[in-house]
């Protein structure tokens, strides 16, 4: 992740509502950690719970389907413009 201004981070946490920051605060000082590493901490968690799980077998199953339709089709026009080359 790159580097995160220090204003855009003060925003943030000035946007917190009184209860999000008394529990930020006490997470923070529960694990020692700065109050802006538990929070990107915790939205990283609640993005992860969002976004749905890839399949890579099934992604790479698939590329491997399509890239050996697609080689069969160039192989058959190959073939066509040689016996038409022919004629």
């Amino acid at each position: 992740m790159g580097d995160i201004d220090r204003r855009d981070v003060d925003l943030v946490m000035q946007a917190l509502p009184p209860q999000a920051r008394i529990a930020l605060d006490a997470l923070s000082e529960l694990q020692k950690r700065p109050a802006e590493d538990v929070l990107r901490d915790e939205i990283a968690k609640y993005i992860a719970g969002r976004l749905p799980a890839i399949d890579i077998d099934s992604a790479l199953s698939a590329l491997q389907q399509t890239a050996y339709q697609a080689g069969y089709l160039i192989g058959r026009l190959r073939r066509m413009s040689r016996e038409f080359g022919e004629d």
